[in-house]
């Protein structure tokens, strides 16, 4: 019987290990991707019981959002998605518009990271 429980344990650790590495093949093609499109911002921040998120900012040479992806959650199962909210905006209105905000979303604080990268 605890040699079942065992490699029942040890399987699960086994999937847990390759579903993880499936996450970051799919994180550094994503990366790969973005950076054909210009210069990339990585922000992240973890959630301690919460999703945590991880961000990535495509600007231009003049400083101009083109694009933006959100990795948000708890499991290796995550993906990224498109954030069309903040494509078009410069980073000095981006910057502005967050300090403006009065409560901080795990996404926000990771928006917030990434723009560190610039200063």
């Amino acid at each position: 019987m605890v040699h079942k429980a065992l490699l029942f344990i040890f399987g699960l650790w086994v999937l847990q290990g390759v579903l993880s590495y499936v996450q970051i093949t799919h994180y550094r093609k994503t990366l790969s991707r973005l950076k054909y499109k210009g210069k990339v911002l990585v922000g992240h921040e973890k959630g301690k019981f919460k999703p945590g998120s991880i961000i990535l900012l495509v600007i231009d040479d003049n400083g101009i959002i083109i694009d933006v992806e959100e990795m948000k959650g708890i499991s290796v199962f995550d993906r990224f998605r498109k954030k069309d909210v903040y494509i078009g905006k410069s980073i000095d209105e981006l910057s502005k518009e967050l300090k403006q905000q009065k409560k901080d979303t795990i996404t926000t604080k990771a928006i917030k990271k990434a723009l560190e990268d610039l200063e």
